[in-house]
């Protein structure tokens, strides 16, 4: 309602009459909201296609091999769901202005801290389609003569697709809402549509902030109507 008002009004005959998309056309104007649009598709696309592929090889391990480590290993991946997002932002923020690492400030810094943030999500969605897949279809592969990772790229990854897709899907669609640790680490230049938006609240800017926040509710109801799709074609496929 308050998008298409020039200022918060109830709901009235005179609100009915100053129904505007003026603040729709601001949002296509401001150089502040596509850059923040741009940093949070690469953010949510790159961080979730990471961690995906992070979490896959790892849960291979943990469900695959007797290494003796893969308790710990799992445990670890799943530890950063119990780290609230700004004590991670903290961290991140206090590890890399130690380290002689150049990132603080920049965009990589932002990824790192997502990848940290989404490993639990991405490792239980991979775990559990690994635990569905025969070890024994490994094994005809690896007594074909195919390496391991030949084996890992054209037999185990197409058999965890559906559960990739959907633990990536889930990434992607949080990865656009997170705040805690992006305000922590964000500068100029790498702000976020969350960001973007705290900061129009901050600012009592009522009327954008709902336009944009309208926006990114669209964005993110056609990700999941996407991922309804995949899951969709997925099963027929499977049937």
């Amino acid at each position: 309602w308050s998008s298409f008002l020039p200022f918060y009004m109830a709901p009235s005959k005179e609100a009915l009459a100053s129904l505007t998309l003026d603040n729709y056309r601001r949002l296509v104007h401001l150089p502040l909201i596509h850059r923040a649009f741009w940093n949070s598709f690469f953010l949510g696309i790159s961080s979730s296609t990471l961690v995906m592929l992070l979490t896959a090889f790892m849960a291979w391990i943990v469900v695959r091999t007797q290494w003796p480590g893969k308790g710990l290993l799992d445990f670890l991946a799943f530890s950063p769901i119990a780290v609230p997002g700004l004590v991670l932002g903290i961290a991140i923020l206090w590890l890399y202005l130690t380290l002689p690492v150049p990132i603080y400030g920049t965009i990589w810094i932002l990824l790192i801290a997502y990848v940290i943030k989404y490993l639990p999500y991405g490792m239980r969605a991979c775990s559990s389609s690994m635990h569905q897949i025969q070890k024994e279809l490994e094994e005809a592969s690896e007594m074909s003569g195919a390496s391991w990772a030949y084996t890992f790229v054209r037999v185990i990854l197409p058999l965890l697709v559906p559960g990739f897709v959907a633990g990536w899907i889930y990434v992607i669609t949080h990865s656009f809402r997170e705040l805690s640790t992006s305000i922590m680490l964000y500068r100029s230049g790498t702000e976020v549509l969350s960001v973007v938006i705290f900061e129009l609240w901050d600012a009592g800017q009522y009327p954008e902030l709902s336009a944009l926040g309208m926006t990114l509710v669209v964005i993110l109801v056609a990700i999941s109507l996407l991922a309804r799709w995949i899951g969709t074609k997925f099963a027929v496929q499977q049937l």
